[in-house]
């Protein structure tokens, strides 16, 4: 549990907690959460988490949420985020979803160039923490 820490948060998680909400994703079929495993020595080398919700306005399809989007450095440039991305697209047209959408923090300049190689266009958006 120690690894999943380390990929997904900054901040150190309660391991206890994250099992629960592992557990509760699992049970969510609106939800995809992807892990790549270093199958060599265990490793969990990234990881990411889909989200479809529904949209109300336009076609009225739902849209894909990808979050959670991280690879260890280690593993970074070997194809893993891209195998991750191509599944979870995969399923996102597999949910009838019209488009996805993700958010990156201004300082992830080399994730930026990573989504768009993946073909995902600069929009902007806004962040407010409660």
């Amino acid at each position: 549990m120690d690894q999943v820490m380390l990929v997904i948060s900054d901040r150190s998680a309660d391991p206890q907690k994250m099992r629960e909400l592992i557990e509760k994703l699992e049970k969510d079929p609106q939800k995809y959460l992807l892990a790549a495993f270093d199958r060599e020595t265990g490793t969990l080398a990234g990881s990411l988490l889909g989200v479809v919700f529904e949209d109300i306005c336009d076609s009225c399809r739902p849209i894909l949420l990808v979050e959670n989007v991280a690879v260890l450095p280690k593993y970074q440039g070997k194809g893993i985020g891209r195998a991750m991305f191509q599944e979870i697209e995969r399923w996102g047209r597999e949910m009838d979803c019209h488009y996805e959408i993700l958010v990156s923090g201004n300082q992830r300049t080399g994730a930026h160039q990573f989504y768009k190689a993946l073909d995902f266009e600069e929009v902007k958006g806004f962040k407010k923490y409660l």
